[in-house]
């Protein structure tokens, strides 16, 4: 798929990766439709600032709420055109304070599953029927047209997990809902095949960003020790590359990957074994 000369939504797209993909795909030629919930005057100040006119667009929308996704990306088709995908980082990360008792996680974790989970299926759907819509519905009504395929690539949609997505220590609540879009996206990818949609995840480790802004040293303590290279957080910046990678690669598809400099954070033995738990010294459990 060709960035240059079509549109793409992204989610999140004022955010730390999402802009970051905003700004990436707009140098190499591409149109974006940026949807975040922060105000449309200051949403539409930085679609400015990435001095590409009409090219870029903001859209202030809840992509928990599907008449609204669906409406905002139908403006999308009208407004900026070509309409080839979606890079999907909207995401949040909820966490409380540590105890033992689990329950309290419950509303945290129903937040997250809306959020993370339904969210992700919302976007992923209406950007995909909007790019099919003129093969599903050839004549502009509501009625289905006869099953068919496609060998022509038509889109590509990239959505974010985590490297919690594998569930490992501390991620109670959020491990599993970047687990389901891992799964979302491999669902998708089956799906959509004969669309000539691929679908594709990608799962980093701690990412600079606005939601890990408050976070303690514990996660930079924990990549020195444990990750390969590099031993840091990633900027925005080291992660566009592999969005632009699965763009412009016909041959990926259906598989989620990992940037994550070879980390995996685990319970460390010390708090079963009777000494301090190293997961008191986290931000908080998620």
């Amino acid at each position: 798929m060709k960035i240059s000369g079509n549109t793409f939504v992204i989610t999140g797209g004022t955010g730390g990766i999402g802009g970051a993909t905003a700004k990436s795909l707009t140098s190499q030629g591409a149109s974006v439709a940026l949807f975040d919930i922060i105000p449309e005057d200051k949403g539409q100040a930085f679609a400015n600032e990435l001095g590409v006119g009409e090219k870029a667009k903001y859209y202030k929308v809840d992509i928990t709420n599907s008449d609204a996704v669906k409406a905002a990306v139908e403006d999308v088709v009208t407004s900026l055109g070509n309409l080839k995908g979606a890079v999907h980082c909207a995401g949040v990360a909820i966490k409380r304070e540590w105890t033992n008792d689990i329950a309290e996680s419950i509303p945290n974790f129903k937040k997250m599953l809306d959020i993370n989970v339904t969210g992700t299926f919302i976007v992923n759907a209406h950007v995909a029927d909007a790019i099919n819509k003129p093969l599903n519905h050839p004549d502009g009504s509501d009625k289905h047209a006869p099953f068919w395929t496609s060998n022509e690539e038509r889109g590509v949609i990239v959505n974010f997990a985590s490297a919690a997505a594998n569930p490992y220590a501390r991620v109670l609540s959020y491990g599993p809902t970047k687990t389901a879009v891992v799964g979302i996206t491999k669902s998708f990818s089956d799906f959509l095949g004969p669309s000539g949609i691929r679908v594709v995840s990608i799962s980093p480790s701690i990412v600079v960003s606005a939601m890990t802004a408050n976070f303690s040293t514990y996660f930079s303590d924990d990549l020195l020790k444990t990750a390969t290279f590099p031993r840091v957080p990633l900027t925005a910046d080291q992660i566009t590359p592999t969005i632009q990678y699965i763009i412009e690669n016909v041959g990926v598809n259906g598989i989620d990957i990992p940037v994550d400099g070879g980390w995996r954070l685990v319970s460390l033995k010390a708090g079963i074994e009777g000494g301090k738990d190293p997961r008191e010294l986290a931000p908080g459990l998620e």
